[in-house]
């Protein structure tokens, strides 16, 4: 079984490890930095970024990506997130939860 430190080593390397998130419009990604990383009450890692597309009429945002520090891939989600104003955006959070399951 895992110890508390080996789940803390966990939290702490997706912490460390979360290089930039990119979101989807259409057929484009746009790359844009995490905005925060933290604990959250229930012991979740919550990774987040900003989406602001800065588009003139509206957009729906269909997939969201987070990447490491090697530029790999580490998350993805289908999304169905309409942002309906050129001065609207979203916060996005990711959440991870490390937990030993019997």
């Amino acid at each position: 079984m895992l110890t508390e430190k080996a789940i803390e080593s966990f939290k702490q390397f997706i912490e460390r490890n979360t290089a930039y998130a990119k979101y989807k419009i259409g057929s484009t990604y746009y790359q844009v930095p995490i905005h925060r990383r933290e604990r959250l009450p229930d012991g979740k890692v919550a990774v987040f970024f900003e989406i602001e597309p800065n588009a003139p009429s509206t957009v729906f945002i269909t997939e969201v990506q987070l990447y490491d520090t090697d530029n790999e891939l580490w998350a993805a989600k289908t999304e169905n997130i309409e942002i309906e104003s050129v001065q609207d955006g979203a916060l996005y959070r990711f959440a991870f939860d490390f937990r030993e399951v019997e």
